[in-house]
């Protein structure tokens, strides 16, 4: 095989077509094989009867087919070899224990031309069993050996010639990549490897590190044989320093092996002490610490944790102390001492540059805290020179209050000049709770000639500076009696002006005179005047005395309506008047008992009420009272063709914007249509004129009211009389087409309206009076409310008493009896105390 003729070792078609095919063309299958197949283990050898590999060169393909085979070299004997064999094989071991053994990476600069042209192939090339393999083979004085160890040189670079002598044969079937790259690595044939090409000639020895460190903790691990065959040379123990050098230049601190002089100013020790950790100065307390050690395999009880650091094992300490190497007149204690001295003292510069450092930043705290401690003492002094001066016209106020020389105006500036000049010490100390003490007796003197009714805006002034001087923006609806301190300005209007406005209630005050005490609440509202103190007025002042005129109103003979001084009162009271509505119904029904509908006064006193009464009140007065009086009158009047009296008619028709739809219609339903219907009978029976027939019906029908005109009730009550008109008079000449027209009117009215353009939103239909009146039946009514209603059906009083109260509800008259209301309980006061009963039993008894 030339050296440009190079192996191939690409996947070819033929490969991938016969990649699990083990019956390959050209080769026979062993028995294994054959059984096994593809599982089949191959011997490594070639079949029974073939050449050995390396007496005849075999062809290309056929040394691809059986890959590459190793003849072992056999073990050699004594007495078999010649003389000459021997000879050779003797020297070559001589020469393979004196040259060294190689090692790759050594420098060499022979080419690779020389290194092909020195090989040369042994003799005996072309044997079935070369001698030449059985002289390389270890003698048996060697056998000892270490396993891997071989005394010549790599690939027989021994001696020259030793390439070619079998030992590299199987190159041949290869492009001899070993030797190329023994050549480029500087091999030369006949050398040794290594840098001065000694190689090496002895085994590797293995040598029992001490302790359990890493490889090169304990120093060089050498043997003494190996530093005998291959000494160390200076220049090899320079490279060696200089590249511990730089192996150890990511340290901080590396090996220093020449002393270097460093001398430092105290600045730069500073400067480099300042991330510096110090030791302690003192650590009595660390030192006197008692420690035990049982990390090893026995317990060990260490004086101190500084102990813990340094500790090791006695064999650690004698291999370090064995290892160390002493110049002459060297005193490693003395340099140790030095050293100590040294970093005490660049401690001591660190530590007091830092004590310095730490002093200076004190001064200046204190040199702080020294300037804010004055300026809070200057403050303070300011405080309390203003405080002295405040207190100085509190106790003027205090001693003039005692003498009683103190006057309204007086005592205003003191309060002004407090609170403009010393705003901090006023809203501090809470100096406006003071005011009461003062100005209430002040405020109390001028009110005393004061006469609200007379003089409503009057000191509005004297109130409005006080509430600025002395209002805290207290709740506006706080009450009296709570556990909070009350505002000082409502303190001020309620023991001063609140009295002042109750007195003149309760006394020359008349509730049928109700616009002076109205002028006064107006003049005098918020936030001029609290809330809770206008509503406990109106409640607990006002109120009781309009309950009581009521109750003393006779709507017989008073000539003042009470509507019009009872009213005006409706928006400060709201809901609390619902207590005198029931005592104003009954008596209006009590006056009611004797009226007559020609008496229009009845209808001025009821009107302004429809709005003020609930529906369902108003309906049920109006029923009780008015609908049996009209019924009467209309049942009185006379029906009659000819010379009718209307008057009691068009008493009906007054009360037309008062009575409900459905009374009205009640009303004609049951007084008017049957009574009508027989005037016309007995009219049609005496043939009238069909024209006058026409005339008298149209007349009814414009003086019906305007509120049930157009109700399908009506409608349907005028078409039937129509119709009866129209079979009566049907003989009489265009009686009928007369009669027909009124009729078609009256259709046309009876026509539902047209539907509403698309689009449009949807009409509301108009509710009638009879679904106001059953939806009102339909709500659920509360048991007081049946009452009231039952009782006034029945014509018995019942009004609320306004100064009762059982178990916190309100007491109510009914009749001769006490009833209260629990739910829809009603309980009845008797002499075994409040007992329940029922609605029946209980409008028995009243």
């Amino acid at each position: 095989m030339s050296d440009n003729e190079v192996e191939k070792f690409e996947v070819t078609d033929f490969d991938l077509e016969n990649e699990f095919n083990t019956q390959r063309p050209g080769r026979k299958q062993t028995k294994e094989q054959q059984i096994y197949g593809i599982w089949a283990q191959d011997s490594g050898g070639e079949e029974e009867g073939e050449p050995e590999p390396l007496n005849v060169p075999l062809p290309r393909a056929r040394v691809l087919r059986g890959g590459l085979n190793f003849v072992p070299g056999g073990v050699q004997q004594a007495g078999k070899n010649d003389d000459k064999d021997k000879k050779q094989g003797s020297d070559e071991e001589s020469e393979s224990e004196l040259a060294p053994r190689p090692m790759f990476g050594a420098d060499a600069n022979s080419s690779d031309e020389e290194t092909t042209t020195k090989m040369q192939l042994p003799s005996s090339f072309g044997n079935k069993k070369p001698s030449s393999y059985s002289s390389l083979a270890p003698s048996s004085s060697k056998r000892n050996d270490i396993a891997g160890m071989r005394r010549g040189g790599a690939a027989g670079a021994g001696k020259p010639g030793l390439l070619g002598s079998g030992l590299g044969d199987w190159e041949k079937y290869t492009s001899g990549i070993g030797s190329k790259l023994l050549k480029k690595m500087g091999f030369e044939e006949g050398k040794g490897l290594g840098k001065n090409l000694q190689g090496i000639s002895t085994p590797v020895e293995a040598s029992k590190r001490k302790g359990k460190g890493a490889i090169g903790f304990y120093g060089s691990e050498r043997t003494e044989r190996s530093l005998k065959d291959f000494p160390v040379h200076d220049s090899d123990e320079e490279e060696k320093e200089k590249f511990k050098e730089l192996l150890q230049q990511w340290k901080k601190t590396g090996s220093k092996k020449k002393i270097k002089y460093v001398y430092k100013s105290a600045e730069e020790v500073i400067q480099e002490g300042k991330t510096k950790k110090l030791k302690p100065t003192d650590d009595s307390h660390i030192t006197k610490t008692k420690v035990i050690d049982m990390t090893g395999p026995e317990t060990r009880v260490l004086s101190s944790y500084h102990a813990i650091a340094g500790q090791k094992t006695f064999v650690d300490e004698y291999e370090e102390d064995k290892k160390k190497k002493y110049e002459y007149f060297d005193l490693p204690e003395l340099l140790h001492n030095l050293q100590i001295l040294l970093e005490k003292c660049e401690d001591d510069i660190v530590r007091n540059a830092r004590t310095m450092e730490r002093d200076s930043d004190r001064i200046v705290h204190l040199n702080h805290e020294r300037e804010k401690y004055e300026a809070l003492l200057e403050r303070e002094k300011k405080e309390l020179d203003s405080l002295d001066q405040a207190l100085s016209l509190v106790e003027g106020l205090e001693t003039r209050h005692k003498e009683q020389t103190l006057s309204l105006s007086e005592a205003t500036a003191i309060f002004t000049e407090l609170k403009s000049d010393y705003p901090k010490i006023y809203n501090t100390f809470e100096i406006p709770y003071l005011a009461p003490t003062y100005v209430t007796p002040l405020l109390k003197e001028l009110l005393r000639t004061w006469n609200p009714l007379a003089q409503p805006t009057a000191h509005k002034e004297v109130f409005a500076t006080w509430q600025q001087l002395v209002e805290v923006g207290g709740n506006q609806h706080q009450q009296p009696d709570t556990s909070v301190p009350l505002d000082p300005y409502h303190h001020l209007v309620w023991e001063t002006w609140t009295a002042a406005v109750r007195s003149t209630v309760m006394g020359p005050w008349e509730p049928r005179d109700c616009s002076p005490l109205l002028a006064v609440l107006e003049a005098w509202n918020y936030p001029l005047v609290p809330v809770w103190i206008q509503g406990h007025l109106l409640q607990h002042v006002i109120l009781p005395r309009i309950t009581r005129a009521v109750h003393n109103w006779n709507p017989l003979q008073d000539t003042v309506p009470i509507h019009t001084w009872l009213h005006p009162w409706l928006p400060l009271l709201v809901d609390h008047l619902q207590c005198v509505y029931p005592v104003i119904r009954q008596k209006l029904s009590a006056a009611l008992v004797h009226w007559h509908p020609n008496d229009r006064s009845a209808k001025m006193v009821l009107q302004p009420w429809k709005r003020v009464f609930s529906e369902i009140s108003m309906t049920t007065l109006i029923q009780s009272n008015i609908q049996p009086k009209l019924e009467s009158a209309l049942i009185e009047m006379a029906i009659t063709p000819h010379n009718q009296n209307l008057d009691p008619w068009h008493w009906f028709l007054d009360w037309d914007d008062m009575l409900p739809p459905q009374i009205s219609l009640d009303i004609m339903e049951r007084c008017f249509f049957p009574r009508w219907y027989q005037a016309l009978g007995t009219w049609l029976s005496a043939n009238p004129l069909h024209a006058d027939v026409i005339a008298w019906y149209k007349g009814w029908r414009d003086l019906i009211p305007k509120s049930v005109a157009h109700h399908l009730q009506i409608r349907q009550k005028f078409q039937q009389a129509l119709e009866v008109c129209s079979r009566a008079l049907s003989h009489q000449p265009g009686a009928s087409e007369q009669f027909n027209l009124l009729l078609a009117g009256l259709d046309k009215l009876n026509e539902p309206p047209p539907p509403p353009p698309p689009g449009s939103p949807p009409r509301q239909r108009p509710k009638d009076w009879a679904d106001i009146i059953s939806s009102a039946r339909r709500e659920t009514l509360s048991m007081r409310e049946v009452v009231e209603r039952r009782c006034l059906e029945r014509g018995i009083v019942f009004v609320p008493s306004p100064d009762r109260k059982h178990e916190g509800r309100p007491v109510y008259k009914c009749g001769k009896l006490n009833i209260s209301f629990n739910k829809n309980i009603i309980y009845v006061q008797t002499e075994r105390g409040w007992m329940p009963k029922s609605l029946t039993t209980l409008l028995d008894d009243a």
